[in-house]
Parts: C-alpha cells; structure tokens; sequence
C-alpha cells in the first residue's frame, strides 16, 4: 500500500455481520373462555378438533399476517364440553431472518498518540429489512367458548425485530 492520503484511505477498514435465522415456535390454538367447565387458564385444555381435508396438510398460511392459521382445519368437539383431537404445539409460528451489518473506518491519529484512533462506524440493524412477524398468540382461539368463530382468530398483530435501523457513530479509542 502507498503512503500518504492512498493508505489513509485504503487501510484501517473493519466489516462485521450478523446472521440469524430460526424456525417459528410451536403453538396451539384453542377455544376463548372455559369450554370444559375445568376454570383452567391453561390453552393447551380446551383444543379443536383436527378436520383432515384438503388443503390441511399445512394447518398455516406462512406470509399472511391477517390469517396465519387455517381456521377450516378445525371443529368444534361434539358435544363443546369434550376436549379436541388437536394435539399440544401442533402449529409453528413464522420463522426469523435477520441479518445486522456494521463498516468500521480505523483513523489512527499518531500526532496524540500511539494508540489513539478515531474510529468512524456505520452500523444497519435489519439491513435487509426482512419482516418477522411474531405468532399470533394473542389470537390464536379460533372458537369462543360457546362455539362460535371468533373473527380475528389467527390474526398476527406484532413483529420479532424491528423494521430496518441504521446508525453512524465516532467512536474515540486511546
């Protein structure tokens, strides 16, 4: 490398990188209230039942936030007071992809000291600004506890990460 301005300019670079990526996490879907009479607040009690039909091979729509769970693949238990076939965390939510980047320029300023070193930083959070939504936990009954659909059943209303981020700093190193 040359000397003066070209290796200032050229040197001192850092890259970094974060990757991450999961599957979702497991849930089960229920009945709103107390369908068994068991005064239960556990969600894993009152369950549907399981409709083998076509198109319940996925019992999720992945990438449709407004009806991520398939509500047609499930019923009422006949009679509402018997516990459902379905069993316990058969869903999976949808899954995590982020990646965080950072740049990183290295200014060594030996006029203060040796060790002295204005680092400048760029930093991107999401930088692809991949959308993770989160499961639909707070909608995840499909009955209410008379038996009827409940609406927003399967509705996701929240994300994993957030949305894109990116930040630029000095940091002063001696």
């Amino acid at each position: 490398m040359g000397s003066g301005f070209e290796a200032w300019a050229l040197g001192g670079w850092e890259l970094g990188g974060v990757f991450a990526a999961s599957t979702g996490v497991p849930f089960t879907p229920s009945f709103g209230g107390d369908a068994l009479g068991v005064r239960s607040t556990d969600p894993s009690i009152d369950v549907p039942n399981l409709i083998a039909g076509p198109g319940c091979g996925s019992l999720v729509n992945p990438g449709k936030p407004l009806s991520y769970i398939k509500t047609r693949c499930f019923s009422v238990p006949s009679p509402i007071t018997l516990r459902g076939n379905l069993g316990r965390n058969t869903l999976i939510g949808p899954g995590l992809m982020n990646f965080d980047f950072s740049l990183f320029k290295n200014n060594y300023v030996k006029r203060i000291s040796d060790s002295f070193n204005a680092q400048f930083r760029a930093e991107f959070f999401n930088i692809l600004n991949h959308t993770n939504f989160a499961p639909p936990l707070d909608n995840r009954n499909i009955f209410d506890s008379s038996g009827r659909r409940v609406a927003n059943a399967g509705l996701i209303t929240s994300t994993q990460t957030p949305s894109r981020q990116i930040q630029f700093a000095v940091k002063l190193i001696w």
